[in-house]
Order: C-alpha cells, then sequence, then structure tokens
C-alpha cells in the first residue's frame, strides 16, 4: 500500500469518526435537555390563576345547551352547515389585508381591460407637391420629344 492511500484513508476515517461523534453527541444532548425540561414543567407547581381559567373553561363547557360529546356527535352528522352558529359564511373583515399595502414588493390587483388586436392601417404615403409651371408651346415643327426626333422613319422590307 503506498502512503498516498494510507493518508486517504486515514482523513476519511477521522472525518467518518468526526461526523458520528458529532451526531451522536447532539441527540444525547438535545435527550438530555428535553429530560429536565420536561421533569421541571412536570414537578413546578401551577399558579392559581391558571387553574382558575382553566376550571372556568371546563365550567362552561359542561353548563351549554348541549353537553360536549352530544355536540361533537350531531356535528358529526349534520355537519358544519347544519348549524347557523358554525355555519361558513363570507367575511366583510379587511384588517389582514391592510398590512400588505405597506409591504415594498405589494403590486395592487388591477383590472385588466380586454385586449382585442389592433388593425395596424398602411401608412400613407407622402407625395411631393409639384409645383404648377407654364407648359411649354409646342411648336408644330418640331417633335414634342428629343428622343422622337433622331430615330429615323422605319421602313419596310419586302
Amino acid at each position: 500500500m503506498s502512503t498516498g492511500n494510507s493518508e486517504l484513508f486515514t482523513f476519511l476515517g477521522a472525518a467518518f469518526s468526526t461526523i458520528v461523534a458529532l451526531f451522536g453527541g447532539q441527540i444525547l444532548y438535545a435527550a438530555c435537555l428535553d429530560l429536565r425540561f420536561h421533569d421541571a414543567k412536570n414537578g413546578a407547581p401551577q399558579s392559581e390563576a391558571a387553574v382558575a381559567a382553566r376550571d372556568e373553561q371546563l365550567q362552561k363547557l359542561a353548563s351549554g345547551k348541549l353537553p360536549l360529546e352530544q355536540a361533537k356527535q350531531a356535528l358529526a352528522q349534520r355537519g358544519r352547515d347544519g348549524f347557523a352558529s358554525v355555519a361558513a359564511h363570507p367575511s366583510d373583515d379587511l384588517s389582514a389585508v391592510a398590512g400588505w399595502i405597506h409591504h415594498p414588493a405589494f403590486k395592487p390587483v388591477v383590472a385588466h381591460p380586454i385586449r382585442t388586436p389592433r388593425v395596424i392601417a398602411p401608412e400613407p404615403v407622402a407625395v411631393p407637391p409639384v409645383a404648377a409651371e407654364p407648359a411649354p408651346e409646342a411648336d408644330p415643327a418640331k417633335p414634342a420629344h428629343p428622343a422622337h426626333a433622331a430615330k429615323p422613319a422605319a421602313t419596310k422590307a419586302h
């Protein structure tokens, strides 16, 4: 075995043992803290206010129109819509929405118009204005166009 492989295995072994030690230590430490917390919580006496509040809540539950167990069964059978006091209905409360206006990334909802395709009309072609010049007087002896004057008359050969 070369020294390169033995060094690699040494580093891998050290890394693996470090990981196992850290995770194991964390689990043992968390378990110890958890046990201490629950022992302290269960052993501590409860305040008189908490005991009085709990007794008051239990008394209200027992003195209702229906006993709690019958109310649970009726709610399970008829559903939430069967009781007007717990039926779902839309709320007018907008207090939850009010804070979002102050959020930096808030974008208000905007109703967008229905978009129809635009018909693009062709652009009008600009015609340069023509200046009105007086027409030259035609001389019957001269041809109107100089190119026609240079052509000889065509003769037919039979």
